[in-house]
């Protein structure tokens, strides 16, 4: 990336006088390349923040606070460099400078800043860092939560309560820092309390080690009986418990299943596993399956037959194996001694107390259909509660209740209501963190590997599989009531010191503040707002509520007496509600409304409602990023229909920088404005070529800050919805208005355009659209799998359609599309270079010279075509030498002159009848 921040190019926007407050900085100049520097480093990516509460998405820090200071700072270069220096280092003096020219620019209790999809409270957190008004709204009860916990509490003042009646621990327990905020130590007091309590509360069954410790964790695994012999067995993806590491002479170790006449135990042997797990995929065979282990058995279970003993209630979950900390710090494992098993077997949880006039165990059912996003509902578990084992619920429950009883103390010694909701708030986002840690959806995650060669630490993963998945596992993990991985005490410490970075870096500011709100419904006068920032459900990228219902029902019980506004309120199916739900559900739910056209009519009426209470001269700043084009033209035709203007857009690279694993590496800040109603109406013909003009302007200060074609693609349409935003009308030739579709297909297809591709020395345009697709895949992305959306991207770029290429360029895969260098099916007269070329490579390893002079002459080109040469030495450059299908071409290429030749003659003596028929690859004698 480039080390400076561009100047937009030349403002689409209305003309304002000199020093009017509608002319911000977002509308000329963002610090891109400031952000894309800040979001790699640990103050500007967000990650530790995460750490508070789980959820889904966030902005990463340097990105939420470009956007908040862009969208208030007048338009002047003056304030470039405090910018650059407030987001890249967090220079204090820079921050305070702003502060001033923020509140010199705006009245007294002005500006307010809005987010009306507020997450986990990023982008208000920044708001009120710079001592603004900073509302964030949600339609989620735990993303309000979430901000609440992020950007309220930390700016509050609590000086004033009295002491906890909890006691304080010496100085030498390493409780407590010098001068910590109050309350850092508050919420570090209640934490170590909760988890000491519950800790007494459910040690009868959590026997302890030898060593008067409890175990840190606990390997389970679901049991089916055998459709064949009918006897019960453990279903185990994994035998492997440690792997070995040469450097400290760890041999590692693996549980063993040890089969005794209708029985079987467990035990732990040291060294890789001596045998094969229970449920495996079969080798060769895609799919996993059970396999009996009884030897006068042995039937394989099909994973449907498998599902189905699921569905028919006829699960048991049994202990395997447990994880203690007996070396240092090496994690070693053993079989479970027979208290432990009887202690598991004797748990009844009719006899759990109500939480808040609640079953204590989740009883609300998973919503049908709902098995994409709730994996485990797909194998018979019908109930949140159903996700973890009866262990499991007696310890979250107990945490609850302990929560509870804390901040009921803390009121009754004189604590105000607010503090000690707000104490319980940070202990529940920790039992909250814990879940992620935990049900049948956790796995033992042992690093290493087999050969010894890396290091071998042992964890425990977390629920979440593709973003927003909550996995499911035969065999899980289960974590212990004392210290280790997954623990509370393990995740107290990560939010801790989430809590810690956050208070340290904002030594002022007004506390933001956040409310449960639907968008298409804000609770908010008219022209209220001076600025709306906000970064809205990503499409179908992420079932927020869905996935995070698991966590509703847990705080429902924990919460909700102390926060009835969040939790006391839910759907009829005593679920978060969904009915306002911005997003496009993936899935089979019956009857489900939330499609791609709820979503872009949500979208427009969120927007409509971002725009009545904007002021006149307010701003609306979006940030938004996928890899769908769908998804694009889904939000930017709602920001058209609800009366804005694109005023400018910013490219980001953000996403893998918080994630680590997003599926798109780029975001887009888009500025926006009120449309005026005195727009003039222009030709297609003149936004055609003002589209193409602005896009490849844009190309080159992409080019410059090292953006990837594949992010250019997506960050073009901002500059194409400039143009197609600064009239009021676009009319094509027949009278008719231009679609926005049209403008975002130019946008692409400027971008292809602007990076002058050639092909020794033809530009690229001049192949045809396959070839030109296929050429331009490869030159972003080799032999690699690509998602299906960014192939989509791609492919309306040439105005081809994806499904139309699938099989004939590109091959289909979980993993995404990836492009056919292989034999085509047939050749055509109509077949497109890129193919004819593939035929080429496969004629020469059947037949050399005399196939690829067959190939030539049936796909009727000129054996001298430059551009069936040109795309020969294309392919060769881009695959690497051993590739055979290169080597095959080398071949080709140094026989060029005898190919053209032959192929000459051969098509000299094609009957006409003849010509147009398609060439079989077999390319036999009689064809040659």
């Amino acid at each position: 990336m480039s080390t400076t921040d561009q100047a937009s190019l030349p403002s689409t926007t209305d003309t304002v006088p000199p020093g009017d407050i509608r002319s911000r900085l977002i509308d000329q100049w963002f610090p891109c390349a400031t952000v894309d520097a800040a979001v790699g480093t640990p103050a500007g990516s967000g990650r530790s923040e995460k750490a508070l509460f789980t959820w889904f998405a966030s902005r990463p820090i340097a990105q939420a606070r470009a956007a908040v200071l862009a969208a208030l700072l007048p338009n002047k270069a003056v304030h470039h460099e405090d910018v650059r220096l407030a987001i890249g280092h967090g220079d204090a003096s820079a921050q305070r400078r702003l502060r001033e020219a923020i509140a010199a620019q705006y009245p007294a209790g002005r500006p307010v800043v809005l987010d009306v999809f507020s997450g986990r409270g990023i982008i208000p957190l920044e708001a009120a860092r710079l001592g603004v008004t900073a509302v964030g709204t949600d339609l989620s009860p735990l993303a309000t939560l979430a901000g609440r916990l992020l950007a309220e509490y930390p700016l509050r003042d609590w000086s004033a309560e009295p002491d906890l009646p909890l006691g304080r621990p010496s100085d030498g327990e390493g409780l407590f820092g010098e001068d910590e905020p109050r309350l850092l130590q508050d919420v570090r007091m209640v934490l170590r309390e909760v988890g000491e309590r519950v800790a007494v509360a459910v040690s009868e069954l959590y026997p302890r080690s030898s060593n008067g410790k409890f175990p840190w964790s606990y390997l389970w695994a679901v049991t089916i009986p055998c459709d064949n012999c009918k006897r019960r067995f453990p279903l185990i993806g994994s035998l492997v418990l440690r792997h070995p590491y040469q450097r400290t002479d760890d041999v590692g170790q693996a549980l063993q299943l040890v089969v005794e006449d209708d029985a079987w135990r467990t035990t732990v042997v040291d060294g890789p596993p001596a045998q094969k797990p229970t449920f495996a995929s079969a080798t060769g065979k895609r799919g996993k399956s059970a396999r009996c282990p009884f030897p006068t058995c042995g039937h394989m279970h099909t994973l449907e037959s498998v599902k189905s003993i699921g569905h028919g209630g006829q699960y048991r979950d049994a202990l395997l194996a447990v994880g203690e900390v007996l070396e240092g710090t090496r994690k070693t494992f053993r079989a479970p001694t027979e208290r432990e098993l009887s202690v598991v077997e004797a748990i009844d949880l009719s006899n759990l107390k109500p939480l808040s006039g609640l079953q204590a165990s989740p009883d609300e059912a998973i919503p049908v259909g709902n098995n994409h996003t709730v994996r485990a509902s797909a194998y018979g578990y019908r109930t949140y509660g159903e996700l973890m084992n009866a262990r499991q619920t007696v310890k979250f429950s107990a945490t609850a209740r302990v929560i509870q009883d804390v901040a009921a103390e803390c009121v009754a010694a004189g604590i105000s209501a607010e503090y000690a909701t707000a104490l319980a708030g940070y202990a529940a986002a920790n039992l909250q963190r814990q879940l992620r840690l935990s049900t049948r959806g956790a796995k033992l995650r042992s690093h290493g590997s087999a050969n010894g060669t890396a290091q071998n630490r042992a964890q425990v993963d977390h629920i979440f599989s593709d973003e927003s998945k909550v996995s499911f596992n035969f065999d899980y993990v289960e974590a212990g009531p004392g210290d280790g991985p997954g623990t509370w005490y393990s995740v107290s410490e990560s939010g801790l010191n989430a809590l810690k970075k956050v208070m340290a870096e904002s030594p002022v500011g007004r506390p933001g503040r956040f409310r449960r709100a639907s968008a298409i419904a804000l609770p908010f006068r008219d022209g209220s707002v001076d600025a709306v920032i906000t970064d809205p459900p990503y499409y179908n990228m992420i079932d927020y509520a869905d996935a995070s219902d698991l966590f509703y029902v847990w705080l429902r019980r924990t919460l909700r007496e102390l926060m009835p506004d969040l939790f006391d309120q839910p759907g009829s199916d005593g679920l978060q509600e969904k009915a306002d739900e911005i997003i496009v559900k993936n899935g089979n739910a019956p009857g489900e409304h939330r499609t791609r056209d709820f979503y872009e009519h949500m979208l427009s009426r969120a927007f409509s409602e971002a725009r009545r209470v904007l002021r006149a001269d307010g701003h609306l700043v979006v940030v938004f990023g996928h890899s769908d084009p769908d998804a694009w033209k889904r939000l930017l035709g709602a920001l058209h229909d609800a009366g804005f203007i694109v005023t400018s857009s910013w490219p980001s690279r953000t996403e893998t920088a918080v994630t680590g694993v997003a599926s798109i590496k780029v975001t887009v800040t888009i500025g926006c404005r009120v449309a005026a109603s005195h727009r003039p109406v222009a030709t297609a013909v003149q936004a055609d070529r003002e589209v193409a003009e602005r896009v490849k302007a844009a190309v080159r200060e992409w080019d410059r800050d090292g953006f990837a074609l594949t992010d250019q693609l997506m960050a073009a349409y901002g500059p194409a919805m400039e143009i197609y935003g600064r009239y009021r009308r676009i009319l094509k030739p027949d009278g008719s208005q231009a679609e926005l579709d049209r403008y975002l297909t130019l946008a692409r297809t400027a971008v292809r355009d602007a990076t002058a591709l050639k092909l020794d020395q033809l530009p690229l345009e001049t192949f045809d659209a396959p070839t030109r697709f296929a050429v331009f895949w490869q030159r972003l992305y080799a032999r690699s799998d690509v998602p299906k959306g960014e192939a989509r991207f791609l492919a309306q770029a040439d105005n081809l359609r994806l499904e139309d290429l699938r099989g004939l360029l590109l091959t289909e895969s979980k993993s995404g599309y990836k492009l056919r260098v292989d034999a085509p099916n047939t050749v055509t007269d109509k077949s497109s270079t890129f193919e004819v070329v593939r035929a080429m490579a496969a004629a020469w390893d059947q037949q050399a010279t005399e196939g690829v002079a067959a190939v030539i002459a049936h796909s009727e080109r000129p054996p001298t075509d430059v551009h069936l040469w040109a795309v020969v030495s294309e392919i060769l450059a881009q695959l690497p030498t051993s590739d055979p299908v290169a080597k095959a071409l080398t071949a080709v290429q140094r026989n060029a002159g005898a190919i053209t030749n032959l192929a000459q003659r051969t098509a000299a003596e094609l009957d006409p009848g003849k010509t147009d028929t398609q060439l079989s690859l077999s390319l036999n004698t009689e064809e040659s």
